[in-house]
């Protein structure tokens, strides 16, 4: 049981949920992912989970190798090996040798893999209507801008970072 003073803090804290950050993305991080599994399923793309468009994303119009992928999304380059054979296997990118190196892998979207970013995009435009439905379409627009400049400012940073540590490593 609580004392008074944790209780009045519990309620002080209560009061500020509505307006908690790291709350609101995670509720939409789960939503997204939800609606994703169920809707890509019944659509028939259930071979595909939402942590995929991490490397399907970063792969886009630019074919590169693993190493560049794994620096590009901030994993392992043990990691991206794993998701690169996951893709593969399922048939979303296409692996083939390095013409400039002999030990590197040169990896791409395949043709189904190129199909399901042109569902996706599809797709979301349901979702975004979904949205509009709850807090109508113009709320649904300036919330789209304000995460797409939220996103390339978070983007921006990362790079910058990146950066800055493999800077450090250089001199170390």
């Amino acid at each position: 049981m609580l004392d008074k003073r944790s209780k009045a803090k519990l309620e002080a804290l209560m009061t500020t949920r509505k307006r908690n950050l790291a709350k609101h993305i995670y509720i939409m991080y789960r939503y997204f992912n939800e609606w994703a599994n169920k809707k890509w399923l019944k659509d028939g793309w259930g071979e595909i989970r939402p942590d995929h468009l991490r490397l399907i994303s970063i792969v886009g119009m630019e074919a590169v190798n693993n190493n560049e992928l794994a620096k590009r999304a901030r994993v392992s380059k043990q990691a991206m090996s794993k998701m690169v054979n996951d893709l593969v296997g399922r048939g979303f990118i296409e692996v083939y040798p390095d013409p400039n190196d002999s030990r590197a892998n040169i990896i791409s979207v395949s043709k189904d893999g190129v199909d399901f970013l042109g569902y996706m995009r599809d797709s979301c435009k349901s979702l975004e209507e979904h949205f509009s439905g709850m807090i109508g379409r113009e709320k649904t627009t300036v919330l789209i801008d304000i995460l797409s400049e939220l996103t390339e400012g978070i983007l921006e940073c990362e790079k910058q970072e990146f950066e800055n540590k493999t800077q450090k490593k250089g001199k170390g």
